[in-house]
């Protein structure tokens, strides 16, 4: 069924509801609902959004450096190996206690990783062969984990947990360099009874190129009165009026064609119901979604219990903001210091308020020829401030080595192309030494031009 609270464009009453001489509607109660949208929106635009919950949605990290496998782990790693190689398909998994909870032995690896062990409760845990610890070989990452959203809201001390965990693997946990893999950070917040409307998902700038969205498609079943106003010209009759063939079209029109009639007496409309922003294999993406619909397409009973202790009405619908990070994006931000678990942590809100005013933006208005002025939305102000305020800035400085040499080869090509044009003979060089000159005192000025510091501001690197 079509959700009528969900308008995507004000719309006046009038032009769907005129009467004639005997005050007898055009439509129906119900097709009436369906045009009447500007009040509703109204409403909805004048209410606070309201913050019910944030933090860590998905963590994964690695784990190793210079240190030892525990005598636990090799013990156990032998009893892992013969359970791997008499295994046979349809056996039952084997189990395995780690930190007071059972997980599960799962019969075959993932490269590099030997081992893989799971508790739906808690995360995903792989382990390299003792073998390559004892071979002398030093890395980051002899332990790879997961840890679930279920987990991470129910804890609050992310650093604590993990060390628990990782100190049946290492003999030393001080010693090991505990890295971010991939770690996604969310903030639930309500906008009245509707999801984001087209409009603002349309009105967002971000930095990244690629936009995806997806919509659900509802329908309203059209009784046999509805089926003959939709479908019959006008009559003048003093008894009733049927709907205007001029109505009928504005009815299928509106909301930017979000409606369409079909021919089995059903009015379809298409709610947005996801955004994303770049593609999920970048080391940096944003995803908007309707996590109302998604908590009763899952039966989670656990979020909206988080909800409520924020102060959910139960009614308002909630909308995820989602950003995924990847080891590569955070190598970028102030030198990397936020790749170490610690750091990370540690600096959540500056991450926060780096993603949601540099990276990505949602504004009233974009201004297209210069974006930077654009007002940031009621809405996003709010999103903004889901974490607590900050004062410091992050800095992302892309890591590309490579670049540097293109570029040379790219200004060299230029160069010797002009001089082929420029020069009177193939052995010319004069003219080459003036070019050399040319070039200098062009890039000394545009030092005192302030030129080069302008440049390094727009790469983020000043």
């Amino acid at each position: 069924m079509i959700d009528n609270r969900k308008p995507l464009l004000a719309t006046t009453r009038r032009g769907f509801q005129t009467k004639h001489r005997g005050s007898v509607s055009m439509v129906s109660p119900r097709l009436a609902e369906l045009v009447s949208s500007s009040s509703v929106e109204g409403d909805e635009c004048s209410k606070t959004p309201q913050v019910l919950l944030n933090g860590l949605d998905t963590l994964t990290i690695t784990a190793g450096g210079a240190v030892s496998p525990t005598n636990w782990l090799i013990e156990q790693q032998y009893i892992w190996s013969e359970y791997q190689k008499q295994y046979q398909f349809g056996d039952d998994y084997s189990t395995v206690e780690l930190d007071n909870k059972w997980w599960v032995l799962y019969p075959n690896g993932s490269l590099p990783y030997k081992f893989q062990l799971r508790n739906d409760e808690v995360g995903f845990i792989k382990v390299w062969s003792n073998d390559k610890w004892a071979s002398g070989a030093i890395g980051k990452q002899q332990v790879h984990i997961t840890l679930y959203s279920k987990f991470l809201h129910s804890t609050n001390n992310v650093i604590g947990e993990l060390r628990n965990i990782l100190k049946f693997f290492f003999t030393n946990v001080d010693d090991v360099c505990i890295q971010i893999s991939r770690a996604d950070l969310h903030l639930d917040i309500t906008n009245g009874s509707t999801f984001l409307s087209q409009e603002q998902v349309d009105n967002v700038i971000t930095r990244c190129k690629v936009r995806e969205q997806y919509y659900e498609d509802n329908e309203l079943k059209l009784d046999e009165n509805e089926i003959e106003m939709l479908s019959s010209p006008l009559h003048n009759n003093k008894g009733g009026q049927k709907l205007m063939e001029s109505a009928i079209d504005k009815l299928m029109k509106m909301y930017h064609q979000q409606y369409s009639y079909g021919s089995n007496n059903t009015i379809r409309k298409r709610d947005l119901e996801t955004a994303y922003f770049g593609k999920k294999t970048s080391s940096v993406w944003c995803k908007f979604y309707n996590k109302t619909k998604e908590v009763q397409k899952k039966n989670d009973d656990d979020t909206p219990l988080l909800w409520y202790n924020s102060g959910w009405n139960g009614n308002d619908t909630v909308v995820r903001i989602e950003f995924s990070m990847r080891r590569d994006f955070l190598k970028e931000l102030n030198g990397g210091k936020y790749v170490t678990l610690q750091m990370f942590m540690g600096n959540v809100d500056l991450l926060w308020n780096y993603l949601t005013t540099k990276w990505l933006r949602m504004v009233d208005v974009v201004k297209h020829n210069n974006s930077t002025t654009s007002v940031i939305s009621k809405f996003w102000i709010a999103v903004q401030n889901g974490y607590k305020k900050v004062e410091n800035n992050i800095i992302r400085k892309k890591i590309n080595k490579s670049k540097l040499s293109q570029l040379w080869k790219q200004a060299v090509g230029c160069l010797n192309q002009m001089s082929s044009i420029g020069m009177n003979s193939n052995d010319d060089y004069s003219y080459v030494r003036s070019v050399i000159g040319a070039v200098e005192t062009t890039m000394l000025d545009c030092i005192d031009d302030g030129e080069y510091l302008h440049r390094r501001k727009l790469l983020g690197i000043a």
